[in-house]
């Protein structure tokens, strides 16, 4: 297995836990969703507080480089989270790969249950190859 980190992550001493997510796009498959601190249906996240998160991906194209977006819905608005290139991150077909990234929920959709939706993309053509979205409870 491969992997890559898009941000600096902290070795925490916190569980990461599979998170419930369904398929949103791309040839590609996304295999599991870990969440630290999480696990189950809906993830239950405070406000304020980093979450590392873990996403298992299988492309089904190349990419020289590949691109993250993960998004929020409220109140029919979506809300950018994270809008950023992966650094190298040069992708086969077929070969499993771990995405690591980190989200600390905001003051807007506190007390809210949401779609957070995690797409991922080949920097150079934009065409989704795969996609997850999970529902997180914002405390």
């Amino acid at each position: 297995m491969k992997g890559f980190a898009i941000f600096a992550l902290c070795i925490v001493a916190a569980s990461a836990g599979v998170v419930t997510h369904e398929g949103c796009g791309g040839a590609g498959q996304v295999s599991q969703v870990r969440i630290s601190d999480c696990e189950g249906a809906v993830a239950e996240m405070r406000q304020g507080v980093e979450y590392s998160v873990e996403a298992d991906v299988i492309p089904a194209a190349a990419s020289a480089g590949l691109y993250l977006k993960v998004t929020v819905v409220f109140m029919g608005n979506t809300i950018p989270i994270i809008d950023a290139v992966v650094p190298n991150s040069a992708v086969q077909p077929g070969t499993l790969y771990t995405l690591r990234w980190t989200i600390t929920p905001g003051a807007i959709p506190v007390g809210n249950t949401v779609p957070v939706t995690s797409e991922i993309s080949d920097a150079a053509s934009a065409a989704v190859l795969m996609c997850a979205r999970i529902t997180a409870r914002i405390i």
